[in-house]
């Protein structure tokens, strides 16, 4: 029985790191009646490396790959620009030492596939192996969660340096925080020109068309398809790559959280200004506490990002309110990190989703008689959902690899209670993790 698709992405055209770029022409969107061997729903990076494996493995193959708006400006193009080789959260237990360590293998494989797409296709997305730095505020986080991670540096035997407030105050000009763990394998980039060029740059076995929500699929029976405002698409195999929204899809609904979370750029700093910050020429940060704290970059050309609030979202909506309290409390933020730069205007603020699993593992694997699916990033998107992407292709194809292992070390993401049962450990989790996070921000 076809399936309505009825919550679908709406893009609010705030995007900052687009609204950067020079203008694009997106693709026209999908028209009439349509056969193809694969159907990709969702132009991130897992449908970009999932077309463009598929084009790799059966080149005589006809691929679709559709998106609901305009490549770069759902959630792929929303992120912070962080492609980080090194596993999101660390565990201190033999097994997850060792999960680590295949963890950084995928990790690093995917980054240097990317480098070489970014290089082979001239992708001007301003990528830069800046490295990391993962962030307390207070000596308390500090002791725990940069302990942690230092010990599991030293179990994997990766470089590392650990850092004073005096030392971080030298090299990013501010004296905010108690303390750091900088690692160099990190790169930094603007992630709405990367998934453009990445899209942009696929071969032309892929017809690819934007503007083009499903609002319709049917997947079982001899003639399975999904139809858009304008046209309809028969096809062999479907592939769902659209993170959290693929709970409208009927998929993965008790496996991921939607989580919402904003973002402000600033207007670049001006020369006085810029004299006034540390040795480093643009770097990141990440927060040692992930819930509470706030991620921030010195971008090539100036300007400062702030990524901070982390809620639970299972309507993938919110209001003008909620992001007029959550861009004013950048502005605080900002301040209280570089109060000493005068004023700093925001020019730029937006919000984006995405999925994160109740034990960090993905989302993945065959849902239907003829559909695959991937999603749930886990707040690492660029390096993992282009992991992902790759990967669901080839298990769609009943190929198998240690890349794939490595990936599954952690297995697929858990079961989570139906909602109001899930309301209820969500919203007690998020407000204890933000009450030990309560100084952090």
């Amino acid at each position: 029985m076809p399936r309505l698709i009825k919550r679908l992405p709406a893009d609010d055209r705030t995007n900052g790191w687009s609204a950067l770029l020079p203008q694009r022409t997106p693709r026209p969107p999908l028209e009439g009646e349509h056969t193809f061997d694969w159907v990709i729903v969702g132009s991130g990076y897992a449908g970009i490396a999932a077309a463009r494996r598929l084009s790799e493995l059966r080149p005589r193959d006809s691929i679709a790959l559709l998106d609901s708006g305009a490549v770069g400006e759902n959630a792929s193009g929303r992120n912070s620009g962080f492609a980080i080789d090194l596993p999101h959260v660390p565990g201190d237990s033999a097994s997850s030492v060792e999960q680590g360590r295949r963890a950084t293998r995928v990790n690093r494989f995917v980054m240097a596939d990317l480098e070489k797409q970014i290089s082979t296709h001239g992708i001007n997305c301003g990528c830069e192996r800046r490295g990391r730095y993962h962030a307390a505020v207070t000596s308390g986080v500090a002791a725990s969660a940069l302990g942690s991670y230092a010990a599991n540096l030293d179990a994997w035997g990766e470089p590392f340096e650990a850092l004073t407030r005096d030392a971080l105050a030298q090299r990013l000009g501010t004296p905010y925080y108690h303390s750091a763990i900088y690692t160099p394998g990190t790169c930094l980039m603007n992630p709405a020109a990367l998934v453009r060029g990445l899209a942009d740059s696929l071969p032309p076995t892929v017809s690819r068309f934007e503007h083009s929500a499903v609002i319709e699929i049917e997947s079982g029976g001899a003639a399975p398809y999904v139809r858009t405002e304008r046209g309809r698409i028969r096809f062999g195999k479907l592939i769902l790559a659209v993170n959290p929204f693929a709970q409208s899809f009927g998929v993965f609904k008790s496996r991921q959280i939607p989580m919402l979370l904003f973002a402000s750029l600033t207007k670049p700093l001006t020369p006085a200004q810029q004299a006034k910050l540390g040795a480093d020429a643009s770097w990141g940060i990440t927060p040692a506490h992930g819930v509470a704290g706030s991620t921030l970059r010195l971008t090539p050309d100036k300007r400062l990002l702030i990524r901070q609030g982390f809620e639970y979202s299972p309507s993938l909506r919110t209001d003008e309110a909620r992001r007029s309290v959550a861009r004013a409390q950048h502005a605080q933020l900002l301040a209280g990190r570089f109060g000493h730069l005068g004023e700093l205007e925001i020019e730029h603020f937006w919000m984006g989703w995405l999925g994160i699993s109740h034990n960090h593992a993905p989302a993945f694997g065959k849902v239907g008689e003829h559909v695959y699916a991937a999603a749930c990033c886990n707040g690492s998107g660029i390096v993992r959902h282009t992991a992902a992407g790759r990967l669901i292709a080839e298990h769609a194809l009943g190929e198998h690899s240690e890349l794939a292992d490595d990936f599954l070390i952690q297995g697929t993401a858990s079961y989570i209670p139906p909602r109001p049962l899930r309301d209820l450990g969500v919203y007690w989790t998020l407000r204890r993790e933000r009450a030990s996070g309560r100084l952090e921000v």
